[in-house]
């Protein structure tokens, strides 16, 4: 009843008094309908480091409800610590299909055979893939590379977090 002047509150409760008084309408308690979210996984992590392949990844569908974003395309394993403190070992990362991404963002890029979850830097000088921990250094993207933007990161959750992951 919020927003109401109080003329408004007292037809709300008069229009509910005069639905009770009809008998055509009862309260009843409401149903919860579980969400269901299947979501592909791959088995081979993406590397929070220094690098794994993913393209021939064996995937395992999970029902993943409310953990993972209605856009998620698919999710990946979390391996390494160069995404920290963001991203963890055993944390899945939430995966939005995309071939091209905005400068800054974090993505999930397939670098000369290895697969990686870095932050997308275009630079007057070449592109960057940047770890958020200090101690890895840059990765430049050469034009001579074979590399691929295999999608954004959207969100991400904890393996433990997924009925049936291990």
């Amino acid at each position: 009843m919020n927003g109401l002047n109080e003329e408004g509150r007292n037809k709300l409760i008069e229009f509910a008094d005069i639905l009770k008084a009809s008998k055509k309408f009862s309260p009843l308690s409401a149903k919860i309908i579980p969400f269901h979210h299947p979501v592909d996984i791959t088995w081979e992590p993406v590397s929070a480091g220094t690098g794994n392949y993913l393209e021939d990844s064996v995937k395992e569908t999970y029902d993943v409800g409310h953990l993972a974003p209605e856009q998620t395309d698919f999710g990946v394993r979390i391996s390494g610590d160069s995404m920290e403190p963001l991203y963890h070992t055993g944390d899945v990362a939430w995966i939005q299909k995309k071939d091209s991404l905005a400068n800054g963002e974090i993505g999930i890029f397939y670098l000369n055979g290895n697969t990686y979850i870095k932050e997308l830097h275009d630079e007057p000088d070449g592109v960057y893939l940047i770890s958020l921990n200090q101690k890895y250094r840059p990765i430049q993207v050469l034009e001579s590379d074979a590399f691929k933007i295999l999608g954004k990161v959207i969100g991400k959750c904890k393996g433990a977090e997924i009925p049936g992951f291990h």
